[in-house]
């Protein structure tokens, strides 16, 4: 290890000396470059076509862009499943060609390229679906050339996504589509170079049209791996990571270190074939590590990797110092960089609403400003480490974000004051002294929950073990080992359960399931004895949380409002519709049928509630008396059957156990009999304890009823499957509470909504009562609001809030906002400084932490929600914060997953994702709503901001005591 540290020093070592004074502070840039395996083994072609599509315009646009600027060097992480699949794309085989059509074009094929190809041959073999798809999809890109008044305005593209909203396309309006689509997947910049600039604005596309798009297509594809090779040559650096990028500690925590070395031996090969030289430094897939996934690295000889700014608070115990932040520290055989978190989130999320010249300002001050508060700045290195391609295609910059890159390559040229280092040229010159005592498992997101922890997750989890184990039981050979390591990539606990939502979940879903099937074939198994499961097609589900009722269960609606609460579902044929509901420990089902229950006394056939199991438990995937798939494992089954019903309407529901073959076996316990009573009358109404379902409250299963006879499917509810949430019940005693009035969700007085529908109902962020519970060795803090709706799916149950709530229960304290607080843009008087401070929102990547004054954190507490009663529930341990007592400020705002500290901005005119009615956006507070203490005026504090002066308003806390 200490000679290929030398053997870099020789190869990377910069020239001494540096400018009078301060000398510059070094500024690494990372851009990670990465896709999952989106090639389905059991077919041979893509299921998504994201490689092929940013391929042709960031993938190519990034490298392009930095060559304009020879005197600025970055480091890309090039990811090894992403280089495949370009490399894929490029070749085209003899068998391939042999094949003739698209394969004749292109080396790969994905579904967008399917659809295209029968549209221009074909249109009549396209099902109703598939047109449904290609509508909205051929319309999934960065809108930049859809945008009046831009450089590359496209009217007729703009006019089709107008028509798209309004009525189905034509054939030729779809190939219309199709061809811009294609077309504008294509850096514009080079539409000149390939020949296809005539084709900007047209009506009428052609076959022949097509097949120059793709030609096209695959002649930029084809440049790609060129181009980094030729910034490699200028001096920039490239590295890899885990082939399939797979999160490592979870992955060392399971005991699988061998293949980690498996996928990053293999990353290391490919890196050696195309760019000629091993890869000196590893990216750890989601900036996610842990000592043993250090160590690893280590182990396989890379000498850097880069980790998240929150790694090293939970490292140190408190928040980095400036210049904590920026030196490189070793952890064994590894060099660490930490990241600056906030100023990589600004170009992720933030600077994309921005005028280009303001973001670029902005970026150069922060750094400016790091370089300012550095003794000595030359000896430090500022990292700025995120997603490549993400940043440019998501995040709203104009023109996709090349006016942007070039901006910000320019102002860093002529700057002095900093200069652009790779991070092996920067530890080659300044090796890694500081010695890091102990490493926190944790990622950019804090945590590891994005990627484990929800029954989706754990599920999948819980397969793939059950994969590794049997396919290491036979034979592990290099095709086992591939579909295994794939199956390993993160991308697909990503999208798994409600926390992120992709549009497409079952298609991630059959792509791991294909990966798990591909190794247990290979391993020598036989479909048979292949787990069931792995060959069920997903239907993505229905959401909502349930609400509380206390019926009285014999069969008829016996008191106004009794099934209130419930989740009312829409049935298919005998069923006409169904109700869900929970009590304390209970599940309660009402369902409706046509005829009316009663009448179906008797008779054979039989009222199934099938539900998710937990997490590994053995799950069959047809229906228990008719074999039809309803889109979702069934783990258990529960069942009334008519025949048994007695003529009083009375009966029981019994529990069957999904044995992962087909057959189920009865489970019921004798013992829980009388709390699984039914009875039939206008309705069925049913009970099933928690227990027998494996659920508690906070917790959530997948539900679908049926109505079936041998061989027959008589009902459904509903058509897609039910995920469905049970709250979390409030379990402390209410210790203080305060009312905070409705309809003063206003700001100063003047703030209104965004325009986009999703905010159309009132009170989103109202905040109607705030309360505080003892709750033993716990505190639990409730938040009410008059709707807490959840349209994006947040894995707390709620969308649209959130919540910064700051302390002041100690001495001592600050009188600024956190850093992850900031955008809200408030002070605190010094009589009242803050102790910690909580985010809290409806993703637990970034809404359920706890910082302290003193800088220590971020720590972890728990967020759920009662959506039925507008309620947000947040549980924090006294051990870490022993008292609560004391002054507490609470500001609500609107939650946004892109915007700085996750809120959203107020600006002067409401846009349709931005809130207006703010008088000045840069001094005045971002809070649609504030508690404040009786008789104060939420307006008046609010306004009392002072741009002259440079000061944000000062709030005021009220006072919890009891």
């Amino acid at each position: 290890m200490r000679r290929l540290w030398a053997a870099v020093i020789l190869l990377l070592a910069v020239a001494g000396g540096g400018l009078a004074g301060k000398g510059p502070l070094n500024l690494a840039l990372v851009w990670h470059q990465h896709q999952p395996l989106y090639w389905n083994r059991l077919t041979g072609e893509y299921e998504l076509p994201w490689v092929r599509v940013h391929g042709v315009q960031e993938y190519i646009d990034s490298p392009r862009i930095l060559a304009e600027f020879p005197g600025i060097r970055v480091a890309y992480n090039l990811q090894p499943s992403l280089l495949r699949q370009l490399l894929d794309y490029v070749e085209i085989t003899e068998g391939e060609r042999a094949r003739g059509g698209l394969y004749e074009l292109i080396g790969a094929v994905d579904n967008h390229l399917r659809w295209v190809w029968a549209l221009i041959h074909d249109p009549a073999t396209l099902i109703p679906e598939d047109r449904k798809a290609m509508q909205a999809q051929f319309f999934w890109i960065n809108p930049y050339m859809l945008r009046p008044g831009g450089k590359y305005f496209d009217p007729r593209y703009a006019e089709l996504n107008r028509l798209k909203d309004v009525r189905p396309l034509t054939d030729q309006e779809l190939i219309d589509a199709a061809g811009l689509f294609l077309l504008w997947q294509i850096s514009p910049e080079l539409h000149q170079e390939l020949g296809v600039a005539d084709l900007q604005g047209k009506a009428g596309f052609t076959a022949d049209d097509i097949v120059r798009l793709i030609r096209a297509q695959h002649t930029v594809l084809s440049r790609v791996v060129d181009a980094y090779r030729e910034i490699q040559a200028g001096g920039s650096e490239l590295i890899t990571s885990p082939f399939y990028h797979p999160i490592l500690p979870l992955l060392a925590e399971r005991g699988w270190d061998e293949d980690v070395l498996g996928q990053l031996a293999q990353a290391q090969a490919q890196h050696v074939r195309l760019f000629g030289v091993p890869a000196m430094g590893a990216w750890p897939p989601e900036q996610a590590v842990s000592e043993r996934a250090l160590a690893l690295f280590g182990e396989a000889s890379f000498l850097w990797t880069v980790a998240d700014e929150w790694t090293l608070a939970g490292a140190l115990g408190r928040s980095p110092s400036r210049a904590e932040l920026t030196c490189a520290y070793r952890f064994g055989d590894i060099a660490v960089l930490f990241r600056d978190h906030n100023l990589s989130d600004k170009i992720s999320f933030a600077y994309g609403n921005k005028p280009t010249a303001e973001a670029v300002a902005d970026f150069m001050d922060e750094v400016r400003r790091t370089w300012e508060g550095l003794d000595a700045p030359e000896e430090h290195v500022l990292v700025v480490a995120l997603d490549g391609e993400n940043w440019m295609f998501m995040a709203g910059y104009p023109d996709n974000g090349r006016e942007f890159l070039r901006a910000l390559y320019q102002a860093l040229s002529q700057a002095d004051w900093v200069r652009t280092v790779t991070p092996a040229e920067y530890l080659a010159a300044h090796p890694a002294r500081a010695v890091l005592a102990l490493v926190p498992t944790g990622s950019w997101a804090g945590d590891l929950s994005t990627w484990g922890g929800e029954p989706e997750e754990d599920e999948a989890w819980a397969r793939l073990a059950a994969a590794r184990e049997a396919v290491f039981a036979r034979a592990a050979n290099e095709a086992v080992l591939d579909a295994l390591y794939a199956a390993e990539g993160s991308d697909w606990f990503w999208w798994y359960g409600t926390d992120q939502d992709s549009g497409t979940d079952d298609l991630f879903d059959w792509l791991m399931k294909a990966h798990l099937v591909g190794a247990y074939r290979a391993a020598g198994y036989s479909d048979q004895e292949i787990p069931q499961v792995l060959f069920l097609r997903l239907r993505i589900p229905i959401s909502a949380s349930l609400g509380e009722v206390k019926p009285t269960l014999d069969g008829r609606v016996s008191a106004p409002g009794e099934w209130a609460e419930a989740v009312t579902i829409p049935g298919q044929g005998a069923i006409r519709q169904a109700a869900v509901a929970y009590g304390e420990t209970y599940l309660y089902v009402r369902v409706d049928l046509d005829p009316q229950a009663s009448e179906w006394i008797g008779k054979d056939a039989k009222l199934l509630l099938y539900a998710t199991g937990k997490p590994g438990e053995l799950a069959n995937i047809t229906t228990r008396h008719t074999g039809d798939q309803l889109g979702s494992a069934l783990g258990s089954a529960v069942e009334l059957d008519f025949a048994k019903v007695k003529s009083d309407g009375s009966g029981y529901v019994f529990r069957y156990a999904a044995d992962g073959k087909g057959g189920w076996r009865l489970s019921s316990p004798i013992r829980t009999l009388l709390f699984r009573k039914a009875q039939v009358e206008e309705a069925v109404e049913f009970q099933v304890p928690f227990e027998e379902l494996g659920v508690e409250p906070g917790q959530s299963l997948v539900l679908v009823l049926t109505l079936e006879r041998p061989g027959e499917l008589l009902g459904q509810a509903p058509e897609r499957p039910l995920w469905a949430r049970i709250p979390t019940l409030i379990q402390g005693v209410e210790v203080w509470a305060m009312e905070d009035p409705a309809g003063d969700d206003h700001g100063p007085g003047t703030y209104v909504y965004p325009l986009n529908a999703v905010f159309a109902q009132p009170g989103l962020f109202d905040l109607l009562r705030y309360a505080v519970y003892d709750a033993g060795d716990r505190w639990q803090l409730a938040f009410e609001f008059p709707v807490l709706p959840n349209p994006w799916n947040g894995p707390h149950g709620f969308s649209h809030p959130i919540i910064y709530l700051y302390l002041d229960v100690a001495a001592g304290g600050r009188t600024d906002s956190h850093e992850e607080g900031k955008a809200a843009q408030v002070a605190f008087g010094p009589a009242h400084p803050w102790d910690y401070f909580l985010k809290i929102a409806g993703w637990p990547a970034y809404g359920r932490h706890l910082w302290t004054a003193a800088g220590e954190g971020p720590f972890l507490v728990e967020v759920a929600s009662d959506p039925k009663r507008g309620r947000i529930i947040v549980t924090i341990a006294k051990s870490l914060v022993p008292e609560i007592r004391g002054w507490h400020y609470v500001l609500v705002g609107s939650q946004d997953g892109y915007g700085p500290n996750h809120l959203r901005p107020v600006g002067k005119t409401a846009g349709e994702w931005v809130g207006g009615g703010c008088p000045d956006p840069l001094w005045a507070p971002q809070i649609y709503d504030y508690l404040v203490p009786a008789g104060a005026s939420q307006e008046e504090l609010l306004s009392a901001y002072d741009p002259a002066g440079r000061r944000y308003a000062t709030l005021v806390p009220v006072e919890v005591r009891w």
